[in-house]
């Protein structure tokens, strides 16, 4: 490739701010991981976001899960498959609707939540500094206009 059409594409991906959300996204993954396995906690960031998000909510349905954590829905099951065999969740009949699920947070989901929680709101402390409070709301701001153009595209 001659040294003009490298340069090209350098400053291509240079202002591809998907690439950097990638990389951030990407790293942030392998800092989790390097996080929990320090602390000796078997769990994935997907899973802890849907015992997070459960955590929130006490409880939901499995279309509830996909729609607040933009997962689809095999990944979402094969998630929830793992997390009810170790006991974290427990899946019980939705009673206004037989087809339904609710998904329960168990006592041992929501220990691990209580022993991690902590872990992670130190973690934003090191992972953010530098960053003001303004900082962080102009980013959560441009994330969301982003998800707002891309949905309604």
């Amino acid at each position: 490739m001659s040294r003009t059409k490298e340069k090209k594409n350098s400053r291509l991906i240079d202002t591809a701010f998907a690439y950097y959300f990638h990389r951030t996204d990407r790293l942030l993954r392998l800092h989790f991981t390097k996080l929990m396995s320090e602390f000796k906690e078997d769990i994935t960031v997907e899973q802890w976001i849907l015992l997070n998000q459960l955590s929130a909510t006490g409880s939901a349905s499995q279309t509830d899960l996909v729609d607040k954590t933009f997962k689809d829905r095999p990944n979402v099951t094969r998630l929830l498959d793992g997390l009810e065999k170790r006991d974290l969740v427990q899946r019980e009949d939705d009673p206004s609707d037989r087809r339904k699920f609710q998904i329960i947070l168990t006592k041992k989901g929501k220990s691990l939540l209580d022993r991690t929680v902590p872990l992670m709101l130190k973690e934003r402390k090191n992972i953010y500094k530098g960053l003001s409070d303004s900082d962080l709301q102009v980013l959560k701001k441009i994330s969301e206009t982003i998800e707002n153009n891309i949905l309604t595209i």
